[in-house]
């Protein structure tokens, strides 16, 4: 289950990326070749941003991949570690969880006014129950990963 999870968000996060070359890509030749950028690049590049951002947090929560400031901590024995990094997951998972709960707060005064990017109309909603849903995962897998 786990690695079918990882596998999607994985391969959503490449679509992301992909997306994000086309529309540079797109909007480059089209500027320079044709004078004729893509309408919306800019509001496109940030929305798929955004979205990658939030794809990726918790494949990056799962792999540990969060910065970590550890200079006395290897002096520390094993026991001492592993407790200190359980600690470290217990506080993420929690700041996690609260910018979770935050975001669907924002989202749904997001859905309710319809707030949406000026030039093309995107609804930013969407993206708020994208990052509403990856917070909450990775405050599951903050609690659930295991310290190396």
């Amino acid at each position: 289950m786990i690695a079918r999870v990882r596998f999607i968000l994985e391969a959503i996060a490449a679509g992301l990326v992909t997306g994000l070359i086309l529309v540079t890509c797109i909007d480059v030749i089209g500027r320079y070749a044709f004078n004729n950028p893509l309408t919306g690049a800019y509001e496109i590049t940030q929305v798929l941003l955004g979205a990658l951002v939030f794809v990726a947090m918790p494949l990056t929560t799962g792999k540990g991949g969060h910065v970590e400031v550890d200079l006395l901590v290897p002096l520390l024995p094993a026991v001492v570690q592993r407790a200190l990094a359980r600690i470290g997951g217990a506080v993420a998972a929690l700041v996690m969880a609260y910018f979770a709960w935050r975001l669907v707060i924002l989202t749904q005064d997001q859905f309710h006014t319809q707030l949406a990017t000026s030039g093309l109309g995107i609804k930013l909603w969407y993206l708020g129950v994208i990052g509403s849903l990856s917070f909450a995962v990775s405050a599951v897998v903050a609690i659930l990963r295991r310290p190396t």
